[in-house]
């Protein structure tokens, strides 16, 4: 149409460019998609806007909680109803209270229908009367189980698909940073339920914290972990290219790796000074135990010479690791003599690859810096319900399909999403190690004195590897080769049971009762001696038997071999299972090792006589929630002669967060979060000492711990053979993240597994507190003035410390949890940064802070102190603000005709 300007009318002007945009809005929106293809799938993953908020976790007693998707059409066309449908994620059960929903859960406000797909995986379908209109909105209100209180419980990589069409993962939630995940501001979002104790620490709470926490005048510890013994003397010893070493001994690989380090050469005999000579001393025993005395070693510094001594090559490689970390940078040695030793046996770190995948290059990283602080048993999580992560031969299903994640929703190429991994087959959460990666791996560990212990997680946990060998018996029974198709078969497909686990799936579990699954079994262990025999002879085989959910009830092959085994119901084959594992186990010449959670029924502890073939069983026993009754358990299951591995989920899960904070990354089941200095204060050889707060922050006692005020007494103390970290992957889905969780807190852990400190045998919990603080004063000090460099320079991307801040006179004053790692503050809304010169800066409007890494290339999240400036240039007490403000608008709206 055209139109006639008027020179002295601008008004009419803008009136008019308005009716043609809108008529053009108008227009455009009346396309709709009334039939599916292609471009309505990319239309919805480039325009369908998500939001995701948490209501309110104050619904009903913590049983429940309520929370909303929001999605908007950003786009100039209209969306209707048609088969396309949206994928997200859940870790918690959505509607529990009308589950199973087979035929979907209509959720009228939003016009769609939700669905529970497997495991974290769910969907929205539109109803018929679905309509979505150009920059308009539907939300979809949920009542979700249990709570939410932080914004890493969601997951990224939302996705959209219809029938025949490739998926697209919606670009509004791709990427780890969470955008569309809303604030948790209020109470009743952050907190898990109304008397939790627990609310995100302010900058001046965390400031009280650390404050209280740090010890003026201490010296930083000297090496981590500590050793046994470290007499200093004064002056030291520069060691040059006019040093050699000389070796005599069997330890020739460790030898040259001390003559690497220092750049010398090696000779067979002793010069009259300037050498570090390798010998062996076989009464070395500094702590007079003799399960660690392999480890033990001696260091001998003097100004002419040096001598390392050993009674086997792991001391000596210790010996090593010490004489690296007390010389860095080309520095002066100190004169000293140190004799160290162990206090356990075993020292581990667990990874889950399972949830989520990391490169064979990252496990040589975290292996490389498990030796550094002399950690040696690596328990190397390989499969779980989200990803089966080693080829095993003859079975190349497990990894073609158990190792990939995308959507097919017959799992014929790939397992179903899973926790964030999107729609593409090589996406996130893909992933596995070859075997020559697996030896490689292997090869590594072996040459630092690391024991890789290999778990298949069975017979719940297993789903990757059920749905992997399901394609492969669809796929060899189209071509009628019956007998291949059936061959490692883990399914009954004619079992009806009904059961659904923690993590919301419902056919995770090996059916045990079938004969496929012992041939599948014994061909997985087979296959793992002969990868370890040359390398690392397989010693420990991890078999999982956690969190089985009541499976095989109705199968009627578990009905048949009930019959046939003589044994009463379904509920028997649990503990059946665990003593086929152990003959197997003991038929290899393997120690079984299990989560304490396949040794018992009910609350009830299997005793180990019940396993007459194999008592070389290892537990390892997580749960320790002191709510529950289950603090003792480790006590149980050693006095009951088993051999126990500590791994409590209260102070050793480093996937759970550092803070209380909404913005941390981790689960928070067992504990509310760990930090760093809760993980140096545990204490092994009295786990009722580790009982300080509930999950919901209140202060517990022995009363509430101990039935009767009387705690269990460990009568078989040498069955406690040491200590592990877990570090579980639902939430951790990059190397950065990895690193994060695992550190610093892997190098508390390694202390507290080498060392044992006077405060540790201190009953009177006051004093016992304040000596572990002056003792963490000086690792914490450690790590800011040494190590923290050391893992900068592997590239180990460590946890940097949120700032605490507090305002005193005209000052912000600001302090870490590891003093002596710099500040920044912004003026501008984190636009710039300058640092913070002292541990104070003048105090200005609206203010945020960050801590620094040592090479000043990471940062730790930031922190907003707001507060009002007066007119006289004196501060008032920083207080936040809500500022609302009003605009006021016109909306016009012309339809034409």
């Amino acid at each position: 149409m055209g139109i006639k300007m008027e020179k002295n009318c601008p008004m009419l002007y803008f009136v008019t460019i308005a009716v043609v945009f809108i008529s053009n809005l108008q227009a455009n929106s009346d396309i709709v998609y009334n039939s599916t293809d292609q471009s309505l799938i990319d239309y919805i993953a480039e325009n369908a806007e998500i939001r995701y908020d948490v209501i309110s976790n104050f619904v009903d007693k913590r049983k429940t909680f309520t929370s909303k998707i929001t999605i908007k059409n950003t786009g100039n066309l209209t969306i209707a109803y048609n088969n396309w449908e949206i994928y997200f994620y859940a870790i918690r059960l959505v509607q529990p209270n009308e589950y199973p929903y087979k035929e979907g859960f209509k959720l009228h406000n939003c016009k769609m229908r939700l669905y529970h797909v497997s495991g974290s995986l769910c969907k929205l379908c539109p109803e018929r009367n679905f309509r979505m209109e150009s920059h308009d909105f539907v939300e979809c209100k949920l009542v979700m189980k249990y709570w939410q209180s932080a914004k890493t419980d969601t997951m990224p990589n939302w996705y959209v698909w219809a029938e025949g069409l490739t998926s697209r993962d919606i670009e509004s939630t791709q990427g780890d940073t969470l955008t569309f995940v809303g604030p948790f501001e209020r109470p009743e979002q952050y907190q898990r339920y109304a008397d939790d104790g627990w609310s995100p620490f302010t900058p001046e709470s965390r400031f009280k914290k650390n404050d209280e926490l740090a010890v003026s005048n201490v010296s930083e510890k000297f090496v981590i972990p500590t050793p046994v013994e470290m007499n200093m003397k004064s002056g030291s010893v520069k060691v040059d290219s006019s040093w050699t070493v000389v070796n005599s001994t069997k330890y020739y690989q460790v030898a040259k790796l001390i003559a690497e380090h220092f750049g010398l050469t090696i000779r067979s005999t002793k010069p009259q000074e300037k050498f570090i000579d390798i010998t062996e001393q076989h009464d070395l025993n500094p702590l007079n135990v003799s399960t660690t005395v392999n480890e033990a070693y001696l260091i001998q510094i003097s100004s002419q010479y040096i001598t390392v001594s050993a009674r086997a090559k792991a001391g000596m490689f210790y010996a090593y690791q010490t004489l690296k970390s007390i010389h860095q940078d080309g520095k002066s040695l100190p004169l000293c003599v140190i004799k160290d030793q162990p206090r356990f046996a075993y020292r581990g770190m667990h990874l889950d690859v399972g949830r989520n995948f990391f490169s064979k290059e990252e496990i040589l990283k975290i292996l490389e810096t498990m030796a550094m602080y002399k950690l040696n048993q690596f328990h190397f999580h390989l499969t779980e319900d989200e990803g089966w992560r080693l080829e095993i031969p003859g079975i190349p299903e497990l990894t073609e399909i158990g190792s990939r994640r995308c959507h097919d929703l017959n799992e014929d190429t790939c397992i179903l999403p899973q926790l964030g991994s999107g729609s593409s087959k090589n996406g996130l959460g893909s992933g596995f190690y070859t075997t020559e990666d697996y030896m490689e791996i292997l090869r590594y560990a072996n040459d630092r004195n690391i024991q890789v212990i290999p778990e298949i997680d069975m017979p719940g946990h297993c789903r990757a590897g059920i749905k992997a060998l399901e394609a492969r018996y669809r796929k060899y029974m189209k071509i009628g080769n019956e007998v291949e198709a059936n061959e490692y078969l883990l399914t009954d497909f004619a079992d009806k049971t009904q059961y659904l686990t923690v993590q919301w799936f419902s056919d995770n579990a090996i059916n045990i009762c079938l004969n496929s699954t012992a041939v599948f079994i014994r061909h997985l262990i087979t296959s793992l001696i002969e990868m370890h025999q040359d390398i690392q002879p397989l010693n420990i085989y991890h078999f999982g038997g956690d969190e089985v959910a009541g499976a095989w009830k109705e199968s009627p092959e578990c009905k048949k071999f009930l019959s046939k085994k003589g044994l009463n119901d379904t509920a028997t084959l649990k503990r059946y299972f665990a003593h086929f594992m152990s003959n197997l186990t003991n038929d290899e010449g393997l120690h079984m090792a299990v989560w304490a959670d396949a040794l018992k029924e009910g609350n009830a502890l299997y005793n180990i006589s019940a396993f007459p073939t194999n008592q070389n069983i290892i537990a390892y026993n997580w749960d320790n929630l002191w709510e529950r009754g289950h603090g003792d358990k480790a006590y149980k299951l050693a006095n009951a002669g088993y051999k126990v591995v500590l791994s409590h989920a209260t102070h050793l899960y480093f996937d759970h967060p550092y803070e209380p904070d909404p913005a941390e990354r981790g689960y928070y089941w067992a504990t509310r979060f760990t930090d760093t200095r809760k993980t140096f204060g545990y204490i092994p050889d009295n786990i009722f000492y580790n009982a300080d707060k509930s999950r919901d922050g209140r202060t517990l006692t022995k009363d509430r711990i101990c039935p009767n005020n009387k705690c269990l007494k460990l009568e078989k103390p040498e069955n406690i053979i040491g200590i592990q970290g877990q570090v579980w992957t639902e939430t951790i889905r990059t190397s950065q993240q990895l690193h994060e969780m695992m550190f610093p807190r892997m190098l508390a852990l390694a202390e507290r597994a080498w060392h044992k400190s006077e405060w540790e045998r201190i009953p009177d919990k006051d004093r016992r507190i304040m000596e572990t603080n002056k003792e963490w004063a000086s690792f914490s000090k450690a790590l800011v003035e040494r190590e923290f460099s050391r893992l900068d320079g592997m590239g180990i991307m460590y946890r940097i410390p949120v700032p605490g801040a507090r305002v005193s006179g005209d000052v912000v004053q600001v302090n870490s949890a590891f003093p002596g790692l710099g500040f920044q503050y912004s003026l501008d809304n984190q636009q710039s940064w300058l640092n913070v010169t002292s541990q104070e800066v003048h105090l200005k409007t609206n203010m945020y802070f960050r801590t620094r890494s040592l090479d000043g290339y990471r940062y730790s999240r930031s922190v907003f102190l707001r507060n009002v400036i007066s007119s006289d240039g004196y501060h008032m007490k920083p207080i936040c603000i809500n500022i609302f403000t009003a605009t006021i608008f016109c909306v016009i709206k012309i339809v034409l005709y």
